[in-house]
């Protein structure tokens, strides 16, 4: 599997607008620290975090994240991200709970990444089913009747399924409730490219945990010490690139 080194500079201060059809998007941009831990189990994890400086604590239970991921025939938002492209766009169809059957609540996302700083636009979806198939038919009668942009409902329409992953998340909060950290655990992916067009048997992800560190970038200076006092090594670990090459063997 390919490395993906990180090189962050803290100094930095994110675009002062961006827009996608319209809605203009600067006041929510954020930073994101990924760290990766190797050889921890997910509860050592969560034992250590609560000895951080910053008091982390469990602020919501714990719950299995599904996602779909989209992407071009020619997975250009994978290309865009491996290559270090700096501004990329990555799309999915996000659900909690099981991973297979009725979908009550699924949602749309576009996570942009503008240099070192991170947004993300969420669209509520009608209700949708997965049961050993991501129905290309059904997706396109969501994003049909969804209320949506229609420079993303344009976009959409060039897009395909190119992964389904899902994993773990522990949701935690700093006592000033300044830095947002999520703690993800035993990533599991499927392919979703079969003559068939089935749900393929899961791959499952290495035996390590990552973890999230959110944060508004006017607090940019304050999160060196944050970071500093993570015990993890600070790592570029996209859960869909780390997917794609799970599944192609890289």
């Amino acid at each position: 599997m390919k490395a993906h080194p990180d090189c962050i500079d803290l100094n930095a201060q994110p675009p002062r607008s961006a827009s996608d059809g319209g809605a203009t998007i600067a006041s929510r941009w954020r930073y994101e620290r990924k760290f990766v831990a190797r050889g921890v189990s997910v509860a050592e994890v969560l034992a250590i975090i609560r000895r951080h400086p910053s008091a982390f604590r469990e602020v919501y239970p714990c719950r299995a994240v599904n996602n779909v991921y989209l992407d071009s025939s020619a997975l250009h938002d994978y290309h865009d991200h491996v290559s270090g492209s700096a501004q990329r766009l990555k799309t999915r169809i996000r659900w909690y709970g099981p991973l297979r059957g009725p979908i009550d609540h699924p949602t749309l996302e576009q996570k942009i990444k503008s240099g070192l700083v991170n947004a993300k636009q969420s669209y509520a979806l009608p209700p949708l089913h997965l049961n050993g198939a991501v129905d290309r038919g059904a997706l396109a009668t969501a994003f049909g009747q969804a209320e949506l942009p229609e420079l993303v409902r344009s976009r959409l329409r060039q897009l395909e399924p190119s992964l389904i992953n899902r994993y773990q998340r522990h949701y935690l909060l700093s006592a000033d409730r300044a830095f947002r950290l999520t703690v993800d655990a035993a990533l599991e992916f499927h392919g979703t490219r079969s003559s068939a067009n089935a749900l393929t048997p899961a791959v499952h992800g290495e035996d390590f945990v990552i973890l999230e560190l959110k944060f508004d970038p006017r607090l940019a200076a304050a999160a060196a010490s944050v970071t500093n006092a993570m015990p993890f090594r600070l790592n570029r670990c996209s859960k869909y690139i780390l997917g794609i090459e799970q599944l192609q063997g890289t």
